[in-house]
């Protein structure tokens, strides 16, 4: 609010500064990064301080409200009469479907897709509603997830992987209707509290959001933030497979023991020697999502070379990919 009606005029001065020579901040001209992210603190506060509500709107609405994302180059990538998707793999194998996380884009899970798709899966790589190539609009966790089980229930799906948040819009789409398929979370949050806490801490939000936010997301959602994942997650036992990389400083190590915690029976493993985000281009990952996933008819004698995605991620505006 405030950075949009201050934008024509900060255009105008960075235009006056390269006129005259003098220095400009890095990065895109008409960007100004750093002076929208310092606005942005200034608005939540100060709304904040009116009225906490408002303040966890404005929050909530900024956290679930995505920029589109530029089209895949990949050749296989076409649109269904529903979500952006891309599909790998022999049309008879086993149905993975394969989920991104928060603010970031189906491309980043393409190393796996492709390593489980040479292994004889069939890989549904969609982008997540509301994101990517799809219309974006803001919406919930349970919103996408109703979504993509509306989407994909006849499909058979065998096994749902998520990475970060991706994990529990998972584990909602399972309890929205996708099936009694397995679940594999690869650096996924404990809840959706621990999530927004999360979120709230990266953007310097006041400490009084806190309990507003998630006061206001329960009034909305019908269910405590805290119950999103646990709740979700213990009903899976056995069918679950928990995988997280130690140096992960986004979503901490301890949130892989939490889940752990509450399905003693899911198998898991944990990574050294890679974050987030290395871990979707960790062989180790590949050869583990496999061994849970697929049957020993269907994994070849020599693992295929990893793949990288066409361009690295980037963070997308409001925060880190997660």
């Amino acid at each position: 609010m405030l950075f949009e009606l201050a934008y024509p005029g900060l255009c105008a001065w960075a235009l006056l500064r390269r006129a005259m020579g003098r220095p400009t901040p890095a990065g895109p001209l008409f960007a100004f990064r750093a002076i929208r992210g310092r606005m942005r603190r200034h608005e939540l506060s100060g709304l904040t301080a009116l009225n906490p509500r408002w303040g966890a709107w404005l929050a909530l609405h900024r956290f679930e409200r995505m920029v589109p994302g530029a089209a895949s180059q990949m050749r296989s990538t076409y649109e269904t009469g529903g979500l952006a998707e891309q599909r790998f793999g022999p049309v008879d194998g086993p149905r993975v479907l394969l989920l991104h996380g928060w603010n970031a884009r189906s491309d980043m899970m393409l190393p796996l897709a492709l390593d489980l798709a040479a292994r004889g899966a069939r890989v549904i790589l969609p982008d997540l509603p509301g994101e990517g190539r799809n219309p974006a609009r803001p919406m919930s966790f349970g919103a996408k997830a109703r979504i993509l089980s509306a989407q994909y229930r006849s499909e058979n799906i065998t096994t749902a992987i998520g990475h970060s948040a991706g994990g529990l819009i998972a584990a909602l789409a399972l309890e929205a209707g996708l099936g009694r398929a397995r679940l594999v979370t690869i650096c996924a949050p404990f809840s959706l509290e621990t999530l927004l806490r999360a979120y709230l801490f990266r953007i310097a939000a006041p400490k009084a959001l806190n309990t507003a936010l998630l006061s206001y997301v329960e009034q909305r959602d019908g269910r405590a933030p805290a119950k999103v994942g646990p709740e979700l997650y213990a009903h899976m036992g056995a069918r679950m497979q928990v995988i997280h990389a130690r140096r992960d400083w986004q979503v901490r190590a301890s949130e892989a023991d939490a889940i752990r915690a509450v399905v003693p029976a899911a198998a898991s493993t944990l990574l050294d020697g890679c974050n987030h985000h290395t871990i979707l281009e960790d062989p180790r990952l590949f050869d583990a999502v496999a061994g849970f996933v697929l049957p020993r008819a269907a994994r070849p004698t020599v693992r295929p070379a990893p793949r990288r995605s066409q361009r690295p991620l980037e963070p997308i505006a409001g925060g880190q990919a997660c």
